[in-house]
């Protein structure tokens, strides 16, 4: 939502009041002041009609607000606070007939110019907090309508694509690593923790596969990082240990992944790392607080594994880490 300010220097300091409810409420706006010709002629002579040069400086001032590089640039509201020449609405009347836009005459200082006929086109709100009420049922109503049109915009662009928007297909897109794609799919209303057909979340497809970038954004995204797979009971975190994904592994461990959830075998990550000998990894996950002594379902623990299979080097971290009658 975007407004446009029409006033006189008369109104300036209403103009500042106002400005700072559009900052209050978070609404863009621009201001266009109108000023009569430094003529003797009397203010009827100016802004008579749309063939006045002040109407063409209007036209294009607006058509230049429809084009500047910004998301918001194009005014959805037109705001009248000043008392005008009578022809000057009749344009404004025409205009808003033309380019569909409301506009509002706030208080009763601007209505005098308008003519009976033209009332119906405007949008007349008495006071401050007339005008309040109508810019937050006005605001809310368009961020509405704007999420809408993101939505339907994503999904056209995938269709485009030739990518169904359905959630197998976002899940093929994860594995694929088609981060483009995928935030299309987000765009378009998908959840970052959507499952696959097999009931694995996304965030742990992209870490089966290796991939940084997708576990990254899926990360950036919000996705939960703790969601456990159906099929193996694996968190994300487990399965990139799983793959030596050594950088996914120090991603979800920097994101603040759970470091000892146990899989439907009750391993954990620091577990399954001591089974890989991934020495980076196991060092990783006790630097950050992994828990060594926690059982799987045959009651080993990570200290026990690493013990067993004479695995020195990790013994090391461990004890280092994670001392026996450490408090």
């Amino acid at each position: 939502m975007k407004m446009l300010v029409i006033y006189m220097d008369e109104k300036k300091e209403l103009l500042d009041q106002i400005s700072l409810l559009f900052e209050r409420m978070k609404i863009s706006f621009n201001t266009f002041l109108i000023k009569p010709p430094a003529s003797s002629a009397g203010p009827e002579s100016f802004g008579f009609h749309p063939a006045d040069k002040y109407t063409k400086l209007f036209r294009s001032f607006f058509d230049q607000t429809e084009t500047e590089n910004s998301e918001d640039g194009s005014p959805t509201h037109l705001l009248v606070v000043s008392s005008l020449p009578k022809r000057w609405f009749d344009f404004l009347a025409g205009f808003s007939f033309g380019s569909r836009l409301p506009v509002l005459i706030g208080g009763s200082d601007a209505i005098a110019g308008i003519s009976e006929e033209f009332a119906s086109c405007f949008i007349f709100l008495k006071d401050g907090d007339s005008l309040k009420s109508f810019l937050k049922a006005e605001n809310t109503a368009y961020k509405k309508q704007k999420a809408a049109r993101e939505i339907i915009k994503a999904q056209n662009t995938l269709l485009r694509l030739g990518v169904p928007i359905t959630a197998e297909s976002l899940a093929l897109c994860v594995a694929e690593g088609r981060v483009k794609e995928i935030s299309l799919f987000f765009a378009a209303g998908f959840s970052p923790d959507i499952r696959n057909k097999a009931g694995v979340p996304l965030l742990n497809i992209a870490a089966r596969n290796g991939n940084r970038e997708t576990v990254s954004f899926l990360i950036s995204s919000n996705a939960n990082l703790n969601l456990q797979a159906d099929d193996r009971g694996t968190s994300a975190l487990i399965d990139g240990v799983m793959g030596k994904h050594k950088e996914i592994v120090f991603d979800l461990i920097k994101a603040g992944a759970n470091l000892n959830t146990k899989t439907k075998d009750g391993q954990t990550a620091l577990i399954v790392a001591v089974g890989t000998g991934d020495e980076q990894i196991v060092e990783a996950l006790l630097k950050a607080g992994a828990d060594p002594d926690t059982p799987d379902s045959l009651g080993a623990t990570a200290r026990k594994y690493a013990t067993l299979f004479q695995k020195k080097n990790i013994m090391g971290f461990i004890n280092t880490y994670a001392p026996l009658g450490k408090i």
